[in-house]
């Protein structure tokens, strides 16, 4: 066999192995633990900079601390952030969290949904924003939905 055969074979069971490791990883179902904060955005950017999104928040149920960053692709360095939490079992304390630490907490329970809102400093390295789930005890089914607008 020539070099060039050989290489080319042990390219095609490189290949082969990769395709196979990609199809196990795509068919293996993942999903996010429960205690993970599943963030979901959607949005509009209105100009260079500008932009402002709607999210969608839930963690199944956790007994530890859990946070959420959210990532801003913008120049800006501050964003309005307001939300609204519910919980259906337990207590939790939520915070919004930028650059200069905690802007402002809720502390949400089934019958007693939390609101806040404020404008944080966003962090330098990446843009981003906190959410802080600190929870009293154990909680289950906290739901949030909420907006930032970078300004």
């Amino acid at each position: 066999m020539t070099r060039a055969a050989v290489r080319a074979k042990t390219r095609r069971r490189w290949l082969a192995g990769l395709g196979i490791a990609s199809l196990a990883l795509a068919t293996s179902g993942c999903e996010a633990p429960p205690h993970a904060a599943i963030v979901k955005c959607s949005g509009t950017n209105l100009s260079f900079g500008d932009m402002r999104h709607d999210c969608t928040l839930s963690v199944a149920k956790s007994d530890r601390q859990t946070s959420a960053n959210i990532k801003i692709d913008t120049r800006r360095r501050l964003a309005y952030v307001k939300g609204h939490f519910t919980v259906q079992q337990g207590s939790v304390r939520v915070a919004l969290k930028g650059n200069a630490g905690s802007k402002t907490e809720v502390m949400v329970s089934p019958g007693n949904p939390g609101t806040l809102e404020g404008t944080v400093r966003l962090r330098r390295d990446g843009g981003s924003f906190h959410l802080h789930f600190s929870p009293v005890g154990e909680f289950a089914g906290l739901q949030g939905q909420f907006s930032y607008e970078a300004r």
